[in-house]
């Protein structure tokens, strides 16, 4: 399925207003969610840190956290809403930061996740990640992280 790229017309800057629907999304989909307080201080405070919402339906449906440091990205936390999944959400939010952190002056891109999220290792592959490692019992619950990494290619000039 090639990207929908109506999509990434419905991304945007996450706000303070949305906080809550990502708080709610957040807990929803993990087992070991993200404070809200939390959540807000990447979102508005934290100078290396972009947040974005992806709209459906008047809705937030999903959410991506993305650190931008110097020439190295690292994608901290991305989700999209039970109800919204199977719509291209994921992947438009996915493309969106991966094209933000380049503009940035981002090289490479890091991220960690669930060895048992087969959908999200699927749609990063998909996207040219490679996985460079394992961590066992990265995660709160004791399920293993594959370390996965992607170099970014050059911006256009």
């Amino acid at each position: 399925m090639a990207l929908n790229l109506e999509l990434l017309r419905h991304i945007r800057p996450m706000g303070d207003s949305d906080l809550d629907a990502v708080a709610a999304m957040e807990a929803a989909t993990y087992p070991d969610p993200w404070p809200r307080q939390a959540l807000a201080y990447e979102a508005l405070h934290n100078p290396v840190c972009s947040a974005f919402v992806v709209e459906e339906e008047g809705a937030v449906a999903g959410y991506a956290f993305l650190w931008v440091i110097f020439e190295q990205a690292h994608l901290i936390n991305i989700a999209v809403g039970q109800a919204f999944r199977g719509k291209g959400l994921g992947e438009a939010l996915l493309a969106h930061v991966l094209r933000y952190a380049r503009a940035r002056g981002a090289d490479d891109v890091h991220l960690e996740v669930r060895e048992t999220n087969e959908a999200a290792i699927g749609l990063y592959r998909k996207y040219g990640f490679t996985v460079l490692g394992r961590q066992d019992k990265y995660y709160s619950d004791g399920t293993p992280a594959l370390m996965m990494h992607l170099s970014l290619p050059m911006a256009p000039s």
